[in-house]
């Protein structure tokens, strides 16, 4: 019988193994192989032909057992050691640790313990990926588990939809926008096509097309309440209603926006023309109280919006209809003043133009109506100019004849102003008048029997006849300019002797009493005389009063009724 070597005892500690050292448990020892790793007996080795093998051969002596005892049972042979040829597992903190064991806690885990494999990436139906990416939400990128891809797109989308909505709102936007799920879906479907066949796409297919279907649901809904809203607005401006048509862009969200930015550009630009025709209805409206520069803004304005906006024609009639209802309720001036724009000013266009149609059946009375209330208000040149008016402009008019007599009762209302302000009421001085006269046309002539305004001086026109002087110019002929009265020349000297005391003797001189006066015709304003007058009087009465001085004296003559009559006769008579 062989002897057989019984096995080496090994170390705790391995070889090095890839330059690290390895630590091998009390388990990996032969005994532990068990029956999956039974060592196969050792081949012995072939002798040569002719040679017998060296064989040591050990006999041990039979030991008989004691009476009494059981036999010893036979030791099991030795196996020899064969180490194991299998992966040698190297202990990593990255390694999992079964429970209780780690490297904190110094325990070890098995070297051949399998490592759970990285998970590969799923396989995604490219149809899915697309429908899904094409709802600008991400939902392909999602299903692929490309994350960040999905919220990057999210992000892109929104910031691209807040820029179109609120600041580009061009078709060019939208086309963009498109475009952008386009990119999307192919990128989403290249992606998948990579990723591997998908046996049963069924289920991903519908969460792609569950994704896409609500947003184009939503996106149509909301372009086609933009649309009626849209048709709603033009169908008021058509009518001429512009309030119902910013009413009905005012029913737009900003759900419409983000679905349909051009349309909702369209209808802030409506609103903004129907803000642009009321502000210039306004400015008309000011115009009717005859502010021309209301008259001019407003039509200016009212044409420069069927210059750009043709389709708003039916929003201008409806304001000029208005306008020109509302101008016959106006007072009779204001109608004459903004008929005569329209006249002189008429608008462009037949549009506009129609405004000045109404102006022959309106200004003529207007006019008429318009100066007698300016004559009733002194307003006498006002008056005149409206009169005159009426007679150029419509000589034919069954107004002209009354028109022809205003011109002239204004004409001669604005002749006496002028002479009443000439000659003022300042008594004792010479007025205005009297150095420059104007006429009063509606005076009648001077001639006997005349009768005469005073101007200046009444000291002696005061004892005149009443039939002689006037109160009120208008009712003169000759206005007397009377300047303040003077010495004339000497009627009689008479001598007189002092009674009692020194009897002193005087001679006294008396002389007419000079009065400077200018006639002047009322109605024409040109003067008839400027001469001195020298009334008359009582001389040398038999008594002196208060004689002031001795020698040679001056007196004035004492005038009666009659001498002051002799004296103003030539100028008037009655």
């Amino acid at each position: 019988m062989d002897e057989t070597r019984p096995p080496e005892p090994h170390d705790e500690t391995s070889p090095d193994v890839g330059g690290e050292t390895v630590a091998l448990p009390a388990s990996t020892q032969a005994p532990i192989l068990g029956p999956e790793r039974r060592p196969e007996p050792a081949a012995e080795p072939e002798a040569e032909p002719g040679v017998e093998p060296d064989v040591e051969r050990s006999v041990e002596p039979e030991v008989k057992p004691d009476e009494g005892t059981e036999p010893e049972p036979a030791p099991a042979p030795a196996v020899p050691f064969e180490p194991d040829t299998g992966p040698i597992p190297v202990l990593s903190p990255t390694m999992t640790h079964p429970v209780g064991a780690g490297p904190e806690t110094g325990g070890y885990v098995r070297l051949d313990q399998p490592q759970p494999e990285p998970v590969p990436p799923p396989s995604v139906d490219p149809l899915a990926a697309a429908l899904g990416n094409a709802s600008l939400l991400g939902i392909g990128y999602f299903l692929l588990r490309k994350r960040w891809l999905a919220v990057l797109a999210v992000l892109v989308t929104i910031g691209y939809l807040l820029v179109s909505a609120l600041v580009v709102r061009t078709m060019l936007s939208h086309l963009v926008l498109v475009l952008w799920a386009g990119v999307l879906a192919w990128h989403g479907w290249w992606l998948a096509a990579k990723s591997g066949t998908v046996s049963s796409p069924r289920r991903q297919r519908v969460l792609g097309g569950a994704a896409l279907l609500p947003v184009l649901l939503v996106v149509t809904l909301l372009r086609l309440d933009a649309a009626g809203i849209e048709s709603d607005g033009y169908a008021a401006r058509d009518s001429g209603d512009c309030d119902r048509t910013v009413a009905a862009v005012q029913r737009l969200s900003f759900a419409h926006r983000l679905a349909d930015p051009p349309l909702v550009a369209r209808g802030e630009h409506a609103t903004s023309t129907c803000v642009r025709i009321a502000a210039s209805a306004a400015t008309l409206r000011t115009g009717l109280s005859g502010r021309t520069v209301g008259l001019s803004e407003g039509f200016r304005g009212l044409a420069g919006v069927l210059r750009d906006e043709p389709a708003y024609g039916n929003v201008v009639r409806v304001v000029l209809d208005g306008f020109l209802a509302d101008l016959p309720k106006r007072q009779d001036c204001e109608v004459a003043d903004v008929t005569q724009w329209l006249r002189e000013h008429r608008p462009d266009g037949d549009a506009l133009g129609r405004a000045a149609d109404v102006v022959p059946g309106l200004e003529p009375r207007a006019l008429m109506s318009c100066g007698d209330r300016n004559m009733g208000q002194r307003s006498f040149p006002l008056a005149r100019a409206r009169y005159k008016m009426l007679v150029d402009t419509y000589p034919t008019h069954e107004l002209a004849p009354r028109a022809k007599e205003g011109v002239q009762k204004a004409q001669w209302a604005i002749e006496l102003d002028a002479v009443r302000s000439a000659l003022g009421t300042s008594a004792g001085v010479r007025p205005r008048y009297c150095e420059a006269s104007t006429a009063y046309t509606a005076a009648p002539p001077h001639a006997r029997p005349g009768r005469a305004y005073v101007a200046g001086s009444t000291e002696f026109t005061k004892r005149l006849p009443g039939g002689w002087v006037v109160d009120d110019v208008a009712n003169a002929t000759v206005v007397l300019c009377v300047g303040p009265s003077g010495e004339g020349s000497v009627a009689e000297t008479c001598r007189y002797v002092e009674v009692g005391g020194l009897r002193r003797r005087s001679t006294v001189s008396f002389h007419r009493i000079a009065v400077p006066v200018r006639a002047i015709e009322v109605t024409s304003g040109r003067v008839l005389s400027d001469t001195t007058l020298e009334i008359g009087g009582a001389t040398c009465p038999e008594f002196l009063d208060n004689l002031r001085s001795t020698g040679d004296v001056k007196e004035k003559v004492t005038p009666t009724d009659a001498d002051v009559q002799a004296a103003f006769t030539p100028l008037v008579s009655p």
